[in-house]
């Protein structure tokens, strides 16, 4: 019986419709997440030496920053819209029945319909270019953000390393001054000196005790700071071990790293892959300017048993809507993704420049300051043999003892921002990154 036949094909289309489909599963929330409260605790982590070098740092970082391993499920939520987007649009089916009420009849009347979108096909390829350009910015912005990570990492154990020095000479310091001090104060209550003397005397060692509670806030932060890059806690111990010897930059070295910036760093190949995939949206409005058309076959029985049957077409009229606005549209977005990235490889080109000559003039301030220090052999050790001769006085000492402490204080500033520029220059330039390799066709 016709009916029966249309019945049987609906329920078949329905089933195979249910039987791709997902099922749904709950998943609960974590109100007792935690940070891990040691680096055992880490990906990694009981691999790694104690104390940590800079590269197992970076690994950890790598390993276990929360931020990272968000970022990786927004690489599976965007293969997946890509996914979507660059299938067929699915077939349509059209079916009803009509039962005899009254009338010479002897059946009841149905027709089915089966049609197919044309448009889809006209788009397609220029919609799977798109959604892998799509995913390939997506891989190049994550590529990009843990490679930032990287340069902070390697910022911030400079920064503990050598902060953690810089606070040790600071406590000398603000020492040494105290004791100065004090001893002036004692000076001014006999009446041997008055206020001009002991005056500066005091403000400089309130300024050092001062420096040396910066330098712990700073100190603290940086170590928080580092933790929670790593996933950890941010009372847990992390015993950074002590830094390589740092190398200056060789500008050949940097100017080839310049000419090939744009094919190794990820934010550039990232608007890169941006720009593809809207020169693929481009092309897709200009496609869809055909007027949409669905074509098919349709076939009906009437209720004196007459069948009929035969292809069915339906497009639409570009009467209002030609399909220009949209054009215009991804043109103009498509001219400012161009000229945006004209812009930032010429930005990342002079602050590449910028940053190498401010090492280059971190380096010689270093060699001035460094020549200094080894003229004198041990001014500490002289001005403290010199006290126990009697040939100096205790206040003669002090002033060479934070002499010595004060230029120390400088070097180690010094080398703080020389390993800041150093960091944030091979960030910049993406100095260890592989080449991506675009895609096929990319110009």
């Amino acid at each position: 019986m016709p009916s029966t036949k249309a019945l049987s094909l609906i329920a078949s289309l329905a089933a195979m419709g249910l039987a791709g489909c997902a099922h749904y599963a709950p998943l609960p929330l974590n109100p007792s997440a935690r940070f891990a409260s040691s680096v055992n605790g880490l990906h990694g982590g009981a691999s790694a030496s104690t104390p940590l070098t800079e590269a197992e740092v970076v690994q950890l970082v790598l390993q276990n920053n929360p931020s990272l391993q968000l970022a990786a499920i927004q690489h599976r939520e965007t293969e997946a819209q890509g996914r979507g987007g660059a299938l067929l649009p699915n077939p349509s089916f059209s079916g009803s029945l009509g039962y005899l009420l009254s009338g010479a009849g002897n059946a009841t009347a149905w027709t089915a319909g089966l049609a197919q979108g044309v448009n889809g096909w006209i788009t397609l390829k220029a919609r799977r270019d798109e959604a892998k350009a799509s995913l390939r910015e997506v891989d190049a912005s994550l590529a990009w953000q843990a490679w930032q990570d990287v340069g902070k990492a390697r910022m911030l154990v400079a920064d503990v390393v050598l902060e953690k020095e810089l606070l040790r000479v600071q406590v000398d310091l603000a020492d040494a001054l105290g004791r100065q001090s004090e001893a002036l104060a004692r000076a001014k209550a006999r009446g041997d000196i008055d206020a001009t003397v002991s005056g500066p005397v005091a403000l400089a060692a309130a300024e050092a005790r001062a420096n040396v509670a910066d330098t712990e806030r700073a100190l603290a932060d940086k170590r928080r700071e580092l933790a929670s890059l790593m996933g950890l806690a941010f009372d847990a111990d992390v015993t950074l071990a002590p830094l390589l010897p740092l190398q200056a930059p060789d500008p050949g070295a940097v100017d080839a790293a310049i000419d090939g910036m744009a094919a190794h760093r990820p934010d550039l190949v990232a608007l890169r892959m941006g720009y593809d995939a809207e020169d693929a949206r481009f092309r897709q409005a200009i496609l869809s300017q055909f007027p949409p058309l669905t074509i098919g076959y349709n076939a009906s029985q009437d209720n004196s048993r007459v069948t009929n049957g035969g292809p069915a077409l339906v497009f639409d009229l570009p009467v209002f809507d030609r399909g220009r606005a949209r054009v215009d549209a991804e043109a103009a977005t498509r001219q400012r993704l161009h000229d945006e990235y004209g812009y930032r490889i010429a930005d990342a080109t002079d602050e590449a420049r910028a940053l190498l000559a401010a090492c280059q003039r971190s380096r010689a301030q270093w060699a001035r300051l460094d020549q200094i220090a080894a003229g004198d052999a041990d001014p500490l050790a002289t001005a403290s043999s010199a006290l126990h001769r009697g040939d100096v006085d205790q206040a003669t000492y002090t002033d060479i003892a934070v002499a010595r402490l004060s230029r120390q204080v400088t070097l180690i500033r010094l080398q703080i921002v020389m390993r800041e520029q150093r960091a944030a220059m091979d960030t910049l330039l993406g100095t260890g990154m592989p080449e991506i390799h675009l895609l096929a066709g990319t110009p």
